[in-house]
């Protein structure tokens, strides 16, 4: 067989699927097809030629797969997919989709779906009590959310098991353990004006009415003097915050903790008081410090990101477009 024609066999898919038909895994091992191989072009045959009660969407995910000319790997690849959707109907209903899809684009779009078909997890307030062989033991609590923060900030990670126990027998200080919350407001700059330029630690704003004033002047007219006031615009993200006392060392924390209250990674909940600053474009390629290339990432996401844009892809990265922090999924143009 000349390289042509093998490069024409390889959009046959669904075709070379169908030639199985009457075939066993051992009369495909004996024409020279490996045993996995062989299982799995038997396992092919029965989704997409075996009895179904779904025949016309077998139907039609057969044609749409013969106009894509999904080859063998890409029907491998629909497939294990599939197997992680619950219930015949919806693996049909994923399996056409995917089928549809170009072959370069099925991961991405099986990856979108199976979240967006995922359950959320639901939670109540219980204790576990997990019991270890070398006499430690780990205790699971599950409660108010403030009063779980308030519990958590009174462990000394160097004695976690001590200092808790301290709490439990009312050893700790508890006006030094309760959470602080502080209001958040946060104003859509397009509504009130246009961001001209930046000036040494404040914004200068041109007006729906024409005036140039500053991001603090904004403040002022807009928002009641108390709590923290940021300023987002819906294209550039978080611009400025705003406090009438000025913290600078905290103020980029504080500006990206309002824009994502917990870790920006999709489906997580690490809150942004335990997350770490993390430069979109890295620093190391040139990536500033500012807000407009930060996030808040949880340590495990932020060591999962892809900073390097010439490294393998692993899980993706975040990025920003539109002012909007989104995930861009492995093998993705950058």
């Amino acid at each position: 067989m000349g390289l042509q024609e093998y490069f024409a066999q390889l959009g046959r898919g669904v075709d070379l699927v169908a030639e199985c038909s009457g075939l066993s895994a051992p009369d495909l091992e004996k024409m020279g097809a490996s045993a996995q191989d062989a299982a799995e072009l038997i396992s092919l045959h029965t989704i997409y030629f075996g009895t179904t009660p779904y025949t016309g969407k077998q139907r039609s995910a057969i044609d749409a797969a013969r106009r894509n000319g999904h080859p063998l790997s890409t029907l491998r690849l629909i497939e294990s997919f599939t197997r992680r959707v619950r219930g015949q109907l919806a693996a049909w209903n994923l399996r056409l989709e995917l089928c549809a899809t170009p072959s370069e684009q099925v991961d991405a779009v099986a990856r979108r779906r199976l979240r967006e078909m995922r359950v959320p997890r639901t939670y109540c307030e219980r204790a576990l009590l997990r019991q270890h062989p070398n006499g430690l033991a780990t205790l699971t609590v599950t409660g108010n959310g403030l009063d779980m923060a308030d519990a958590f900030r009174t462990i000394d990670q160097n004695r976690p098991g001590e200092s808790f126990i301290a709490r439990m027998l009312g050893k700790a200080d508890e006006a030094t353990t309760r959470t602080r919350v502080t209001t958040m407001a946060v104003l859509q700059l397009e509504d009130y004006g246009k961001l001209v330029r930046r000036e040494r630690d404040d914004v200068m704003i041109r007006t729906t009415s024409g005036a140039v004033i500053t991001g603090a002047q904004l403040v002022e007219r807009a928002c009641a003097n108390e709590g923290l006031i940021t300023v987002i615009s819906r294209t550039l993200g978080p611009v400025d915050l705003y406090r009438f006392e000025r913290f600078a060392s905290v103020k980029q924390r504080t500006m990206l903790a309002a824009e994502h209250p917990t870790c920006a990674w999709p489906g997580c909940s690490i809150p942004a008081e335990r997350g770490q600053f993390h430069h979109l474009t890295p620093w190391s390629h040139g990536g500033e410090t500012n807000v407009a290339n930060l996030v808040t990432l949880c340590s495990y996401h932020n060591g999962v990101n892809e900073d390097d844009p010439n490294a393998p892809p692993r899980r993706g990265r975040l990025t920003r477009q539109g002012g909007t922090i989104v995930w861009q999924p492995p093998h993705t143009s950058r």
